[in-house]
């Protein structure tokens, strides 16, 4: 168990996730984060899934000029060293990302972010206090699976 903590602990590391300070943490859970715990026991996604598409998480970005004012911007992309595969880094609360690309981030939904990324890009969504390591991994055949998914409106 300390192993994989101490994994997880470099994972967070390296791709910039930071503890928050008790002061900043909410003082419950949020659906999102009681989902995960629970499928966490369960083993069932769906509840995950569906609540994925209609979170609202932050997402760090690297803008591509230097205007604020411009929508111009791409995702700023982390190598995972646990698969070696590209991942953007995602949290429904802001101070529990550490941006050093940039220091931005913009917040859109999850089903947002499914349309918006490259089809090699998988999510790793951090700031999970329930979770061992404080992160939950979405592969880019997941969030493709997603992308198949997700209907219309």
């Amino acid at each position: 168990m300390g192993q994989m903590n101490k994994l997880f602990s470099t994972i967070r590391k390296s791709l910039g996730f930071t503890t928050a300070s008790p002061q900043s943490m909410p003082l419950t859970q949020s659906l999102f984060e009681i989902a995960l715990s629970h499928s966490k026991k369960t083993g069932e996604l769906m509840p995950v899934w569906e609540l994925f598409v209609n979170t609202q998480f932050f997402v760090v970005i690297v803008r591509k000029d230097a205007e604020t004012i411009t929508k111009d911007f791409m995702f700023s992309v982390f190598n995972n060293p646990v698969d070696n595969k590209p991942y953007v880094l995602v949290s429904e609360y802001l101070d529990r990302l550490a941006n050093a690309q940039s220091g931005e981030a913009i917040k859109v939904t999850g089903a947002k972010l499914v349309e918006l990324l490259r089809p090699e890009l998988g999510v790793i969504i951090g700031g999970l206090k329930e979770l061992e390591g404080g992160a939950f991994v979405i592969t880019n055949e997941l969030m493709q699976w997603l992308r198949e998914s997700i209907q219309p409106n």
